[in-house]
């Protein structure tokens, strides 16, 4: 018996730790970069200069900022439109902020923050600067990826009743 609860215990053991050391090390898409987050929160346009930036929604309401790295491949899909210039960029992450102060504490709306956009390789090849809880992309196994646009997000029409008289 003593056995059997010992050789259970190394199976289990296995089990947990194998897929974890696979991970570790590894940057998971979509994870907060928090130094990037600070160049972003800080306009530093030293950074910005190495970046295509792309604005999902509207100059007055915007949902998300797509930092596509100038290196020649595009991860932005084609709904996202032309690159921001310089100025408009900065009066974008303004907008975003106000947004988000304007609706804090709203279910599904986060502080905005940059978020890793990792390729199906494991590469880190740009960030969405965002306050919502999910970006929609395409990641190919050969390292390509495509980021959708995000939708509007509005935090009351969660508190709108559905049809059945729900919430």
């Amino acid at each position: 018996m003593g056995i059997r609860i010992f050789a259970l215990s190394i199976l289990l053991s296995t089990l947990i730790l194998v897929p974890l050391h696979t991970t570790l090390g590894q940057v998971q898409n979509l994870s907060e970069n928090h130094e990037v987050t600070a160049k972003i929160r800080a306009e530093d346009r030293e950074f910005f200069k190495d970046f295509d930036v792309y604005l999902a929604s509207t100059r007055e309401n915007p949902v998300a900022l797509l930092l596509d790295p100038k290196d020649g491949v595009t991860i932005a899909s084609r709904l996202w439109g032309e690159p921001l210039k310089e100025e408009d960029i900065f009066y974008a992450i303004a907008r975003l902020e106000e947004r988000y102060r304007h609706h804090a504490g709203a279910r599904g709306l986060f502080e905005p923050r940059a978020l890793n956009i990792v390729s199906g390789t494991g590469t880190v090849v740009g960030y969405v600067y965002t306050s919502q809880g999910r970006i929609f992309m395409d990641r190919k196994k050969d390292g390509r990826v495509t980021v959708f646009v995000p939708t509007y997000y509005h935090p009351r029409e969660r508190e709108k009743p559905d049809r059945n008289g729900g919430k």
